[in-house]
């Protein structure tokens, strides 16, 4: 079966059919050892879905779709920033796992398009009644949320991901404070309603106006409920928003509490550095970071402008990066055999957009973000080169490496990529520094009647791996039987001059590469 196209997981960039090829190569595979050998499914968890179908799991729960609003709107640019209560109601079938408090869910939908999908967190459970409620911000513009929360009476249907993430612990903390903004108040109604009897929870909930607060009825509840639960809460258009003084006042109000945050970028990280300011270790901050912002644009300032013209002016020479202007860039020279190939042969645009790039580069800098992100075009990766260059008979395939007995092997030559030797756009066949990388794997090697002349026992011993290539063909795909005699082996000047651009010695090669990618 073919692999899926696209990147299943961003946070590590790792494509379907990297992961596909990882799954079909180890059949014990699990969410953990591919998360150890391919960095997937260890950061937000949104790919775990993904990691899960590859693995044959049950990754996804058919669910019915029940809508209503509860924010309200005094004009059409409020209907737009209206927040819905989402109801899941799951169809009969396996038990769902409980959800932990402030454990997120994959939604799942297919339209004209083709599948979408998106995370959201779980405000609630019932576990009985098998269903979910989370809370979305309808997005006018985007391609999700405009169906799912439609006001006509068609009955939608999604299907949702097992729940995901570390979720929201105070991790032995007695007190915690939350800071929200926006829709970014979800999470806190999940820790609000697990709050238990002998911890305190203070929340500050930032909105636009009080028409655009959530969940306030429930609020009023749990402060009924629990004397140690309080909230306060901020419209912005009134009074403004949050300022460090009011941050520290908190700070110095809960001494030993854990911090939480969670809203628009702009507000996460101002409340991060009041916060770092206000004297508070940064282990005991969790930032969860929302796309969406119910906040009013602010005017920028001419400062501001110019800044931004500026750094345009910086990236002008991103232009090369246009399909039509590849020719112009200092890529250095194409390896053999690939001097016909174009650049989108061998390389895709990456899936984000160039503001989601740079906000990714920035908070990767800062501090904010685990990894970076990858601008223009994705790095050539070993499902790229297999996709051309696949043989049934490779003696050395890069997946073979991924077994845990070749962890060494992967540590010392990187066998498991195939840039790892051919790295492109140095103009030869083969850019390894030497042909002694059979150590690697081979310095236990023992031959029975071994007739060759010298015997490997005999090479082995004199540490004699610059000879291995001399006999034999590391990946088997040409026309060659290996001598027994060394004598009668390929030259060292042959072997070198073929590493680099001469003739191959081994002969002509039995498969031959694609010279395109399959479309």
């Amino acid at each position: 079966m073919s692999a899926r196209p696209g990147v299943a997981c961003l946070c590590a960039n790792v494509s379907h059919a990297e992961l596909t090829e990882a799954v079909a190569s180890d059949p014990d595979a699990t969410l953990e050892s591919l998360g150890a050998t391919l960095g997937c499914g260890l950061q937000c968890g949104s790919c775990v879905p993904a990691i899960r179908e590859a693995l044959g799991e049950l990754a996804w729960f058919p669910a019915r779709v029940a809508v209503q609003p509860i924010t309200t709107a005094g004009d059409l640019k409020g209907a737009d920033r209206l927040i819905f209560r989402v109801e899941l109601s799951l169809q009969d079938g396996p038990d769902y796992p409980v959800v932990q408090p402030g454990q997120h869910v994959v939604l799942r939908a297919e339209d004209d398009q083709g599948v979408v999908e998106r995370t959201y967190t779980v405000v609630s459970q019932d576990v009985p009644g098998r269903r979910l409620t989370v809370a979305i911000r309808r997005k006018p513009e985007g391609r999700f949320t405009p169906w799912l929360l439609c006001n006509d009476t068609v009955e939608r249907r999604v299907d949702v991901s097992v729940p995901g993430g570390p979720g929201l612990a105070t991790a032995g903390y007695r007190s915690a404070v939350f800071f929200a903004a926006g829709v970014g108040v979800t999470p806190a109604v999940a820790m609000a309603s697990a709050l238990g009897s002998s911890a305190t929870m203070h929340l500050d909930y930032s909105v636009s106006g009080a028409e655009d607060a959530a969940f306030l009825p429930r609020f009023d509840n749990r402060c009924k409920e629990r004397a140690g639960f309080t909230y306060a809460l901020r419209e912005t258009s009134v009074s403004g928003t949050i300022r460090q003084k009011e941050v520290r006042v908190l700070a110095e109000r809960f001494p030993a509490a854990k911090f939480f945050i969670c809203g628009p970028h702009g507000y996460v990280e101002y409340v991060l550095r009041a916060l770092r300011k206000s004297g508070v270790e940064r282990q005991r901050i969790h930032v969860e970071l929302f796309a969406l912002s119910a906040e009013k644009r602010q005017t920028r300032s001419f400062r501001f402008k110019a800044y931004v013209a500026g750094a345009l002016m910086t990236l002008l020479p991103l232009l090369v990066l246009l399909p039509a202007l590849q020719d112009m860039r200092p890529h250095g020279h194409p390896n053999v055999g690939h001097e016909q190939l174009k650049c989108v042969s061998c390389h895709a645009e990456t899936p984000a957009s160039l503001r989601q790039t740079l906000q990714a580069k920035v908070k990767h800098t800062i501090g904010l973000r685990e990894t970076g992100a990858v601008l223009g075009m994705q790095p050539v990766t070993t499902a790229t080169c297999t996709q051309c260059h696949a043989n049934p008979g490779d003696r050395h395939a890069p997946h073979r490496f991924l077994e845990p007995r070749f962890e060494k092997a992967r540590a010392e030559t990187g066998a498991q990529q195939c840039v790892s030797c051919h790295r492109e756009h140095s103009g030869v066949r083969i850019t390894a520094a030497s042909t002694g990388y059979c150590v690697s794997c081979h310095s236990d090697l023992k031959v029975k009647d071994d007739k060759a002349s010298p015997t490997h026992d005999h090479l082995v011993r004199e540490k004699r791996w610059d000879t291995c290539m001399q006999c034999h063909d590391y990946h088997g795909n040409h026309k060659w039987r290996a001598p027994l005699r060394l004598v009668d082996a390929t030259t060292v000047d042959v072997l070198e001059k073929y590493m680099k651009t001469g003739p191959s010695p081994f002969g002509s090669p039995l498969i031959k590469a694609k010279q395109e990618l399959t479309p």
